[in-house]
């Protein structure tokens, strides 16, 4: 698939990187081999990423066996870093993935590839970073070991735990926990002493003296 250069965009004014756009949001074929290049710019806001459910609904690109490895090690990673993961009905996003290896001087590149849409199938973040192997071979693939993997799989885990983390589920949540927690830490309000009641009125009784 020939690919163009596009400007990913973010939520909550989070800075843009660029990546190579899909031609739209339900084309299942992956970005070219090569073409991604470029970390991400997006930073933890510090709230949990858990509020923003995640559903991963495609991963694609690898031989089946490091492609099973990888999402096995991702899995594990996000669960670490507190995302959610859920079925497509029950999520708040929806991740489609793919892996690439390509041939670079010296070595090879293994890159991944996130594409998170929100529940109106709109194409909300692109995520794409990459690891840089050493070696030589005409198959890039078989210079991928488990470490290139893990290496990967941790990666694109706070890379996707970042970006849910400034969502406006996982900002909302944090805001409610914060408000809910300084309420807590306020000291009692102290009642004043209720005022002395006056005794009732009591009737006089007289007794005639003889």
């Amino acid at each position: 698939m020939n690919g163009t250069r596009a400007v990913s965009r973010t939520l909550c004014g989070i800075a843009g990187f660029l990546g190579l756009a899909l031609s739209g949001c339900a084309d299942t074929s992956g970005p070219a081999p090569g073409a991604v290049a470029q970390a991400n710019s997006i930073h933890p806001s510090g709230a949990s990423p858990h509020p923003a459910a995640l559903s991963v609904t495609q991963m694609e690109g690898a031989p089946t066996p490091l492609q099973n490895q990888f999402m096995a090690l991702f899995n594990a990673d996000v669960i670490q870093q507190d995302v959610a993961l859920t079925d497509s009905n029950s999520a708040r996003y929806l991740a489609r993935g793919y892996i690439s290896a390509f041939p670079v001087d010296g070595g090879a590149k293994l890159t991944y590839v996130w594409d998170i849409y929100d529940r109106t199938n709109h194409r909300a973040q692109r995520l794409n970073d990459e690891i840089a192997l050493k070696g030589s071979a005409a198959n890039p693939w078989s210079l991928v070991d488990g470490a290139a993997l893990q290496a990967l799989a941790a990666r694109s885990a706070g890379d996707l735990a970042a970006y849910l983390s400034n969502t406006p589920e996982a900002l909302a949540a944090a805001a409610t926990g914060a408000a809910i927690a300084t309420q807590a830490a306020l000291p009692p309000q102290i009642q004043p002493p209720a005022a002395p009641q006056a005794p009732p009125d009591q009737a006089l009784s007289y007794t005639d003296a003889h």
